[in-house]
């Protein structure tokens, strides 16, 4: 197997650039919402010039697309990135690592993440999240009791997350982390109220 050439410097030069637009794009689109950012916004932001903008990533919406991504992959490392070995502790270490990434990112948290008509990816990543918790309770997500009441668990916590920023954090981190357990709690509870055969006892006992 051939070795890999490593990067010439054009090459190098390149990738930095596009990284300095990536993440002059992401502050961008963090602090205004997507309309009222230009791609001379972002050019003046990087210090490159405006044509680079189109060279990298096609435009302001293939930059909007890299930035979206660019956070989805964060936030999905910081939720993973502890792996204890109980049900109970893997639950709030998740959520303890998106309470955190958002906490330490409050711009891209209110514009991007939790802002209503959010990009799609992150309606996905929300979805993904769901289908793990789903898992690691032992219950089927696709079954329609737990998928709705899942959902309205996550609007509830994204709702509380938002108004926990926005209020200059009036709870401590991990009281947020146990008020996310016992909204999903109460939806489990729910979601035993519209499907009497679902046995939830084994899930709330996790939480």
């Amino acid at each position: 197997m051939t070795p890999e050439k490593p990067p010439t410097a054009r090459q190098a030069a390149a990738e930095q650039t596009r990284q300095k637009l990536l993440e002059a794009a992401l502050a961008e689109f963090s602090r205004r919402p997507y309309a009222e950012v230009t791609v001379g916004d972002i050019a003046r932001a990087a210090g490159v010039a405006h044509g680079l903008v189109s060279h990298h990533f096609q435009g302001k919406q293939g930059a909007y697309g890299a930035a979206v991504a660019e956070v989805y992959e964060q936030l999905r490392e910081a939720e993973e990135a502890e792996q204890p070995t109980t049900v109970p502790d893997r639950i709030r270490a998740r959520f303890r690592g998106f309470v955190s990434f958002l906490a330490a990112h409050p711009d891209v948290a209110l514009n991007l993440v939790l802002a209503a008509g959010r990009d799609p990816a992150f309606a996905g990543l929300r979805d993904r999240n769901l289908r793990v918790l789903a898992g690691l309770l032992g219950l089927d997500p696709d079954r329609p009791a737990v998928a709705a009441t899942l959902r309205s668990f996550a609007d509830g916590a994204e709702r509380l997350m938002a108004d926990w920023l926005r209020d200059d954090r009036p709870f401590g981190l991990d009281a947020l982390v146990e008020a996310f357990c016992a909204l999903l709690a109460g939806a489990l509870r729910g979601a035993h109220e519209l499907d009497p055969a679902l046995d939830v006892t084994k899930a709330l006992a996790h939480l």
